[in-house]
């Protein structure tokens, strides 16, 4: 009798483990799904912010190191389907800082000698998110002033490249990017400047020429 007793409370343990695995189970498969979807939809809005180890380079001149810290601005973000999600930002209030003898030196060690000044001015950045690989492609276009202080200043550069995680190449100039790692990620991109009709400008930098971006950054959603 004690051998049939201990052998149906063995089977009763064992409908119960059984049990507990088949309830178990399905929640897990739920709360996955539901995880993956609001890595998605549950997001309006995105902060991007600018880093401190960015570059920036034009024509044949070595890259600048600069400092961009305290950049960058609001955007929406609006899920477009397979995981991707479409990102605006509001360039009226995106700030990219000024290029000058705080924030930016060449080969890492020489400042931009004062009063030279290079102004980022962005007209749009939008683009598409991957959520699921973490590469990123904005369309971006913006002006670029550079000035001497009151004693010269030349029309803006147009600038209009694809900021990507991946690769980009110019002419001249070429970076590979970095894919987000949680919210950071590096965006490289490259552009053909054209002539701007100043003859000192179009000179020095030889225009039309190569420029590049390397925008260290991150994205914060909300």
């Amino acid at each position: 009798m004690a051998s049939l007793r201990v052998s149906h409370n063995c089977r009763h343990v064992d409908r119960q483990r059984l049990t507990r695995l088949a309830v178990a189970t399905p929640r897990r498969a739920v709360m996955v799904s539901t995880q993956a979807s609001l890595q998605t939809q549950q997001y309006t809005r995105v902060q991007l912010k600018t880093r401190q180890d960015c570059e920036l380079a034009v024509s044949f001149y070595p890259r600048f190191r600069y400092n961009a810290l305290g950049g960058g601005g609001w955007g929406t973000v609006t899920d477009v389907g397979d995981g991707k999600l479409h990102l605006s930002f509001d360039t009226s209030v995106l700030v990219i800082p000024d290029m000058s003898y705080r924030t930016a030196f060449l080969m890492g060690l020489l400042p931009i000698p004062p009063p030279l000044n290079i102004a980022i001015r962005p007209v749009s950045l939008e683009g598409i998110l991957d959520t699921v690989t973490g590469e990123v492609n904005l369309n971006f276009e913006s002006d670029f002033y550079f000035t001497a202080g009151t004693i010269y200043q030349p029309p803006g550069l147009k600038i209009r490249t694809v900021l990507t995680t991946e690769s980009t190449r110019g002419r001249f100039l070429s970076a590979s990017g970095r894919r987000l790692v949680g919210s950071s990620g590096v965006l490289v991109g490259t552009a053909t400047v054209e002539a701007v009709g100043d003859g000192f400008m179009d000179t020095f930098l030889q225009l039309p020429n190569d420029a590049l971006a390397v925008m260290s950054c991150d994205f914060v959603f909300e």
